[in-house]
C-alpha cells in the first residue's frame, strides 16, 4: 500500500519538474541571454523566445493554475508600484487617447480580415475572429461556437502576442520612441517594516476579488489597483527584490509560450505567413494611430503605441513597466479595449456574419 501511495506522487513531480521546471531553466537562460546583449525588457522578451523554440522542438510546457496565478498576482504589485504623481497629473490626457481605440479596433479588424479573406483564402468566420486585437480566452469562446476554423484562429492570434512580446521592445528602442531606456530592476530603497505583509495583503484580496468578479486581466488589475493606491500615497515605499521579479518575468515568458505546447512545426509553417502579416497590419495600424493621438496630446509616442498594441491587459501592461513608460496609461487602455470587444462582439458578429449556430 505504500509504495502504491508513493507511485502517483513520483510521477507528478517528475511531470512537474519536466514540464514547468525544466521550460523555467530554459527561459531563465533566454532571459540571461538577452540580458546580456542589453535587449530591453529581456528577462521576459527572451525568456518567451526561448521556451517558445523549445516549445516548438516538443518540449511540453505546463504552468500549474496557482503558480500562474501567483505570477499574475506578483506582475500586478510590480506594475502598480511604477504609479507616480505624474501619473495622476497625466490623467486628464486619457479621454482623448481613449477614444482612439473606437478607431483603432475597427480598423485592424477590417484590415486583417481583408487579407486573411483575399489573401490567404480563409473564411470569414476564421478571418474574422483571427483579426479581433487581444481578448483571446473570450475571442477563442465565441469562435468554438461559431463555423471558424479554431486552430487557425488560436496559432494566429498566439502567434501575434509572441512577436509583440519579441519584437516590440526592440522595435520602440530602435525607433527613439522610449524614454532612452529600460527601467532598473529593483531599483528603489529600503521601506518600512510592514510594507510588504500590507502589500501583500491588499494586493492579493484586491486581485482575488477582481478575479473573482470576472474583471477582464482580474488577478493582474485588482493586484495593480492596491499596490499603486499603497505607492501613490506613499503608505508603501518599498519594491519588490530584484531577484524576486527576475523570476516573476522569466515564469510570465514561459507562461505565454505555453500556447505553443504541441504545436507542431507543420501547422506553424503553414500558418506563418498569415500570422505575421496579422502581426504587420495590426502593428502598423497601433502605430500610426498612437503618432496621430500623441501630437495631439503631448504624450510619449512610445507609451501610446504600447496602449494601442493587439496584445493581452497584462503583457502590455509588463512591457510598459519595464520600458519605463507608464503602465498604468497602458493598462487602462487595454481594458477599455477588453470591455468594449466584450460588449460589441456579439453584435458585430451577427450583422458581419450573421446568426451563428448554437454551441
Amino acid at each position: 500500500m505504500r509504495s502504491g501511495n508513493a507511485m502517483p506522487s513520483l510521477a507528478a513531480i517528475r511531470a512537474f519538474l519536466r514540464s514547468f521546471v525544466v521550460p523555467c531553466l530554459v527561459g531563465l537562460a533566454g532571459g540571461y541571454g538577452f540580458h546580456r546583449l542589453g535587449m530591453p525588457a529581456a528577462w521576459m522578451s527572451g525568456a518567451l523566445v526561448a521556451a517558445t523554440v523549445a516549445a516548438l522542438a516538443g518540449l511540453r510546457i505546463r504552468v500549474p493554475d496557482p503558480i500562474s496565478r501567483a505570477m499574475f498576482l506578483l506582475m500586478g504589485v510590480v506594475l502598480g508600484s511604477a504609479v507616480t504623481p505624474e501619473t495622476l497629473r497625466l490623467m486628464v490626457t486619457w479621454p482623448v487617447s481613449m477614444a482612439g481605440l473606437a478607431i483603432l479596433v475597427p480598423a485592424i479588424v477590417a484590415a486583417i480580415t481583408v487579407y486573411l479573406v483575399r489573401v490567404e483564402r480563409y473564411d470569414r468566420e476564421t478571418a474574422f475572429y483571427a483579426s479581433v486585437p487581444g481578448a483571446l480566452s473570450y475571442v477563442m469562446a465565441l469562435a468554438l461556437t461559431s463555423k471558424a476554423d479554431a486552430r487557425v484562429v488560436a496559432v494566429i492570434q498566439s502567434f501575434r502576442l509572441v512577436l509583440l512580446m519579441a519584437v516590440l521592445p526592440g522595435l520602440i528602442s530602435v525607433a527613439g520612441l522610449g524614454s532612452g531606456g529600460t527601467r532598473v530592476i529593483g531599483g528603489t530603497g529600503p521601506g518600512h517594516w510592514y510594507d510588504f505583509p500590507l502589500l501583500f495583503a491588499l494586493s492579493v484580496s484586491c486581485g482575488l476579488g477582481m478575479e473573482r468578479l470576472r474583471v477582464p486581466g482580474g488577478a493582474t488589475v485588482g493586484a495593480m489597483l492596491a499596490s499603486a493606491i499603497l505607492h501613490g500615497t506613499g503608505l508603501v515605499t518599498s519594491s519588490i527584490p530584484e531577484m524576486v521579479m527576475i523570476v516573476g518575468f522569466v515564469v510570465m515568458g514561459v507562461l505565454i509560450a505555453e500556447r505553443f505546447a504541441g504545436t507542431s512545426l507543420i501547422e506553424i509553417r503553414q500558418l506563418l505567413r498569415a500570422s505575421v502579416a496579422a502581426f504587420v497590419i495590426g502593428t502598423a495600424i497601433s502605430i500610426l494611430l498612437a503618432l496621430v493621438v500623441a501630437w495631439i496630446t503631448g504624450l510619449q509616442v512610445g507609451k501610446v503605441v504600447l496602449a494601442y498594441a493587439p496584445g493581452g491587459i497584462e503583457a502590455m501592461a509588463i512591457l510598459a513597466f519595464l520600458l519605463d513608460m507608464d503602465p498604468a496609461f497602458v493598462g487602462a487602455h487595454h481594458i477599455v479595449r477588453f470591455l468594449g470587444i466584450a460588449l460589441l462582439l456579439p453584435v458585430t458578429v451577427r450583422l458581419f456574419l450573421g446568426p451563428q449556430p448554437g454551441p
